[in-house]
């Protein structure tokens, strides 16, 4: 197997980034048989490295050049979804992720993968033709092959003759693997892996099933997996988050009362036991983390934040049983077997929470919990109010509605929180140090600001020489079913 590594730069798309031989991130991909490193150099991810794997005539696995890594999110296609459930069990790298596109563990089978008589005929009659017309086949439609065809692999008819035969050969004498996938994407007009054979070989065996109405190569699907772009909303969160690191200890005291609260409520209303994984996402600056620490001293409690720069607030308790996982929860795999997850103040940022619910009850062992604050349609309203801007706030209604199809609903309340400020400018001071202004893009002139002042005083002041601002807090705790 060859492996080819390659670096995201903004100096230069082919070397590393200067000062670093490589970053902590990095998307290690296998390719399908026939491949090279030519299609698919241009999938170079954002802040991290890629690795390409192909050419599966051995399944020799050289993992030196993963030593340096934190974090390896594995992306697999076609014929390389066998190639890295072989190599990568029981390998003990750091996979935070693991996606199989259009491919099984079960290359030639005919319920489960490459039916044996297309396989055969695919090898007993290769030629530059025959190589051509399954390249056809693989693209769908004559656009796409076109595409294809302008940056094909550069390898011999021979050679790929050779790949295919000593394919078959580790395919009956190996045994399968036991490798778990995260995720599995299936091109409904596949026509190398039937999707139906791909639903039938990931059916019990992989957490998420995703489907798209395509060919067995679509460019987008692979641009989309190996070139993950953080939505720019995401972008404003977290670097929004990272410059209030110093500040938010001080100034969050809303969600540090309802992270008090939090802990109080699991300590009500869950079994009197002693949690041995919990997750906790968007940790933030540890305040949440600490009392869940010292509640339930669980043997394994990772943490997760958006903000790398979340890591050093955390760094005092983090050891062999507290560790910390950096990105997109959204997005992340979680340990499986997981007895709790649970944040506080966070939700109310997801994309996509009803999917994320989806997620942790896959995740989450047979008698697991989940259980979270966010905020509710009146937070900080007097903000929307007066911007028209601010977050789709959920109402504890539509939450409990989402969650009930996979938990048993334990407990919820809400309340209402009213922090008073000097005037206006200190509330805009005081989301500016908590970080939570993520989703606002536009520019303060001096006339908006004026006005903003002045509409706020008449509209939200309760006394003379005061103003309000309004938290509005969630907490539910559910039980998988």
């Amino acid at each position: 197997m060859i492996l080819k590594r390659l670096y995201q730069s903004k100096y230069s798309q082919n070397s590393p980034l200067p000062g670093r031989e490589t970053g902590s991130e990095v998307i290690l991909f296998f390719t399908g048989w026939g491949m090279d490193e030519t299609p698919f150099i241009h999938y170079l991810p954002q802040h991290r490295d890629l690795i390409i794997c192909y050419d599966y005539r051995s399944l020799d696995f050289d993992k030196t050049l993963l030593s340096t890594y934190t974090q390896i999110q594995v992306v697999a296609w076609s014929m390389g979804v066998w190639a890295a459930s072989q190599v990568l069990q029981g390998s003990n790298l750091p996979i935070t992720q693991s996606i199989a596109i259009n491919g099984t563990p079960f290359p030639i089978d005919d319920a489960r993968g490459i039916p044996p008589v297309i396989f055969e005929g695919t090898l007993s009659n290769l030629s530059e033709a025959t190589l051509q017309k399954f390249r056809r086949r693989m693209c769908g439609s004559g656009s796409d092959f076109k595409a294809f065809c302008e940056i094909a692999p550069q390898r011999t008819v021979e050679e790929l003759k050779e790949e295919l035969a000593a394919i078959r050969k580790q395919c009956n004498e190996l045994p399968p693997s036991a490798f778990v996938w995260n995720k599995a994407i299936i091109g409904e007009s596949d026509h190398i892996f039937p999707s139906r054979n791909q639903e039938q070989a990931w059916e019990g065996h992989c957490t998420e099933i995703q489907r798209y109405e395509g060919a067995h190569y679509d460019d987008k699907i692979l641009k989309e997996n190996l070139s993950p772009i953080i939505p720019f909303s995401k972008q404003l969160i977290a670097q929004r988050f990272s410059k209030a690191i110093d500040t938010y200890p001080h100034e969050a005291r809303v969600q540090q009362q309802i992270a008090r609260k939090m802990c109080t409520l699991l300590q009500q209303h869950l079994p009197q036991q002693s949690f041995r994984r919990i997750v906790e996402f968007g940790c933030g600056t540890g305040t949440y983390s600490r009392l869940l620490l010292r509640s339930f001293r669980p043997e394994c409690l990772l943490l997760n934040d958006l903000c790398e720069e979340m890591r050093h607030s955390c760094e005092d308790i983090l050891n062999e049983q507290v560790s910390f996982l950096p990105g997109d929860a959204e997005a992340l795999a979680f340990p499986h077997g997981t007895e709790l997850i649970t944040s506080c103040s966070v939700l109310q940022w997801f994309e996509h929470p009803d999917a994320f619910f989806r997620k942790c009850e896959n995740i989450l062992n047979a008698k697991g919990y989940i259980a979270f604050s966010t905020f509710g349609k009146e937070n900080m309203k007097e903000i929307r109010q007066l911007t028209g801007q601010g977050l789709a706030y959920r109402s504890r209604e539509e939450l409990t509605a989402s969650l009930s199809a996979l938990y048993d609903i334990v407990h919820t309340e809400e309340e209402i929180i009213s922090l008073n400020f000097s005037n206006p400018m200190e509330v805009l001071y005081h989301l500016k140090q908590t970080g939570v202004t993520g989703t606002c893009n536009s520019a303060w002139t001096r006339s908006k600001l004026n006005l903003f002042c002045q509409e706020y005083e008449r509209l939200f002041s309760p006394g003379k020489g005061s103003v309000s601002l309004t938290y509005h807090p969630i907490y539910i705790i559910a039980k998988k079913r």
